[in-house]
């Protein structure tokens, strides 16, 4: 059967954007795929899901086959259920056959994906496969994901070298904790702290109230930035100035383990769980309890800066570039931390770089959210939320309403944080 005959304009996209993914599985495998689909789309790709994708009143037998076709990859969902079953997902798997066809010799495309032990169909057995219920098997998925974003962001055909070089950095003298001044441009200067553990700064927040959120006019915005809502942030804290750099990382857990390598580099592939494992081994070594992951609201009230509008600097795309490391200026990769300029209250790369774990847990709304500061934690789900963007994000990925959310025993090469220090 041959993939049927679709409008050329939906081929022609801008090559920043996101890897486009389509998801072919069995309905049986439903609730494991709308996780990998979500896991997906918080790593910064664009995957297909005809739950999430058709509208009502759409043809899906026109959909489907136009979604394969304009996809950059389709990942093959293999269970046991999706093998013995006959329907309309063999016709996807066909419909996936006919494209990988048309693909150069060596290009990454089809990745048959086992959701759990089971054969692999003798048609894909081509392709190697990856078994995503293994404790690597997702981030195995993510570097195929990534060569594959890479070639056709630089529309290179060749392998992209992976291997980053080891950035030398000059190590600042002292280790005692003081009191000084930060310069913050034309804002004035914002009392703030330096901590014994490898002058890690922090800039001093003061109490106020912000609203929360994206308002529905916000371009861009999603509905789970909803509904906007007033918080009140009724005791100062001391914030990052940076996001945690792999030195700093090292220092206390004795191991580096991130993808990117540099000492002033963001730390990555850090785990929600982890960052705790940081943080109490932190206090237990400076002897206190003020160390801490900020709230999802102390965040954005921090980030925000006091501003309304789209971004800490205004509602313009066009300047994010000054402030952040996104997908038109990372050159796909991290890079080493307060390069860019700050908000209006000194605090860097809050937008891009990398997204930085907050202590709350994940909700798909902003209903019943603490009105004073705290984190939202009441136990219902595994998943946690980060906030900023990162440096595959696109513009709208980096605006300070936007969140996402991940399994909180995952981490990743886009996944970092932001200390706090109580007062």
């Amino acid at each position: 059967m041959a993939l049927m005959e679709y409008d050329i304009m939906d081929e022609i996209q801008e090559r920043t954007s996101p890897l486009r993914i389509f998801l072919c599985h069995s309905s049986e495998d439903k609730p494991a795929v709308l996780n990998l689909y979500s896991r997906l789309y918080n790593d910064g790709f664009d995957p297909w899901l005809d739950e999430k994708k058709l509208l009502p009143g759409q043809e899906w037998e026109v959909e489907i086959p136009k979604a394969v076709k304009t996809s950059d990859v389709v990942i093959v969902c293999l269970s046991h259920k999706a093998i013995n079953k006959s329907g309309y997902v063999q016709k996807e798997i066909k419909f996936a056959l006919d494209k990988a066809e048309e693909q150069p010799e060596g290009t990454i495309f089809l990745i048959p994906l086992k959701l759990e032990e089971c054969d692999v169909p003798e048609r894909l057995k081509r392709w190697q496969w990856v078994n995503l219920f293994e404790e690597e098997g997702h981030e195995r998925l993510m570097s195929s994901l990534r060569i594959r974003a890479e070639k056709i962001n630089s529309g290179s055909e060749s392998e992209p070298n992976l291997i980053q070089g080891h950035e030398k950095v000059t190590p600042v003298k002292g280790n005692e904790t003081i009191i000084k001044i930060i310069n913050n441009g034309s804002k004035g200067p914002v009392a703030g702290l330096i901590s014994p553990l490898g002058n890690m700064e922090f800039v001093l927040i003061q109490p106020g109230e912000f609203d929360m959120g994206s308002p529905a006019n916000e371009t861009g915005r999603y509905d789970v930035e909803g509904p906007v809502h007033h918080v009140t942030i009724s005791e100062a804290f001391y914030l990052g100035k940076y996001e945690v750099t792999q030195k700093q990382w090292h220092e206390v857990m004795g191991y580096n383990p991130s993808y990117f390598k540099g000492d002033d580099l963001p730390v990555e592939i850090v785990s929600w769980d982890k960052v705790q494992e940081f943080i109490k081994k932190l206090n237990k070594k400076e002897n206190t309890h003020k160390y801490r992951l900020p709230s999802e609201a102390e965040w954005e009230y921090a980030a925000r800066a006091g501003t309304t509008t789209r971004y800490s600097f205004g509602d313009d795309d066009s300047k994010l570039g000054e402030y952040a490391w996104y997908s038109e200026n990372s050159g796909g990769k991290t890079h080493p931390v307060g390069k860019k300029e700050a908000n209006p209250w000194g605090l860097y790369d809050v937008h891009g770089n990398v997204w930085e774990w907050v202590q709350d847990e994940w909700h798909d709304t902003y209903n019943g959210a603490p009105a004073d500061g705290s984190a939202w934690e009441d136990g219902v789900g595994a998943c946690r939320v980060l906030r900023g963007g990162d440096w595959f994000e696109n513009a709208r990925g980096c605006r300070s309403a936007k969140l996402a959310y991940f399994d909180s025993t995952q981490g990743n090469r886009y996944f970092g944080f932001r200390l706090l220090q109580e007062v």
